[in-house]
């Protein structure tokens, strides 16, 4: 009989009878697939917004000059 496939993930129990298939390394590189995508996009998403933020002050700027030169 071949190792618990929960062994992989710290259970000592040995008492699976289930035989290792590839299902849970199939699930392990989704899980991973997945991560590296999420955490992109939550870093994208804090890039743009520091671009958004750097945007709406430089307005706010411009709007303060135009407001002083028009007095």
């Amino acid at each position: 009989m071949k190792d618990c496939p929960a062994s992989e993930f710290g259970c000592t129990c040995n008492r699976c009878a289930v035989d290792r298939d590839d299902d849970l390394e199939a699930l392990k590189q989704f899980n991973r697939a997945t991560t590296t995508t999420a955490t992109f996009l939550i870093l994208l998403a804090f890039v743009l917004a520091i671009y958004a933020v750097g945007a709406w002050k430089t307005e706010q700027v411009h709007r303060e000059i135009v407001k002083a030169r028009s007095v």
